[in-house]
């Protein structure tokens, strides 16, 4: 007798082993994280310290850092919200250069224009004495008045005008060392005012164009 299925037997004893041989077969799933290097280093820096790291010091902010490296040239600073009428920005200096700081917790605020020649700066100067503060109050020359609720010192020289003000009161030759040591400066004027006092005309020459 003849049975024609047995002949399908050796295929079908090949078709289970492969599929054994299949099965035993282990797959490997791999992570994305395998094909790119990870970074060992600790990049969890302050916030504070990137910022301090991007920020770019004007010439005269770098000057007062090295002459009191604890000034802190912080935005959030108090006098910047003051109304202030300044005619000199008003005047075509040549060169304005302007910064807000504290130092010792006190606020500043400092300016100052380059002129072309003494012309310039006088005519500058004596338009600012004109008009004077936020509220636009007339100075002469000499005068002793009150110009303003605050602190402040203005060097006026051949051809530059500077402006330091605070809330508190400013040490005169503190700040006039720090600012000018190591420049030629012949003053011209310089004027002084402790807070809600009286202007003190300390230097005052007569400019001859």
């Amino acid at each position: 007798m003849s049975y024609k299925p047995l002949k399908w037997i050796p295929l079908f004893v090949l078709i289970v082993l492969w599929s054994a041989c299949s099965s035993d077969k282990d797959y490997e799933v791999i992570s994305a994280e395998d094909f790119f290097p990870q970074a060992k280093g600790n990049y969890d820096y302050p916030e504070d310290t990137i910022t301090d790291e991007k920020a770019q010091l004007t010439e005269i902010e770098k000057k007062l850092k090295r002459v009191f490296p604890e000034i802190n040239f912080e935005k959030d600073n108090p006098l910047k919200k003051r109304k202030k009428l300044f005619m000199p920005d008003r005047l075509g200096s040549k060169k304005k250069e302007e910064s807000y700081f504290y130092k010792d917790e006190l606020a500043y605020h400092l300016k100052k224009w380059t002129f072309e020649d003494n012309s310039q700066t006088t005519n500058a100067f004596y338009n600012w004495l004109d008009c004077f503060n936020h509220d636009c109050r007339s100075i002469r020359i000499d005068e002793e008045t009150n110009a303003s609720n605050e602190a402040f010192i203005i060097w006026v020289s051949n051809n530059q005008i500077t402006y330091l003000a605070c809330s508190n009161s400013i040490d005169l030759r503190t700040w006039q060392k720090a600012l000018f040591e190591g420049t030629n400066h012949t003053w011209s004027y310089v004027i002084q005012q402790a807070p809600n006092s009286m202007v003190k005309w300390i230097v005052t020459q007569n400019i001859v164009n």
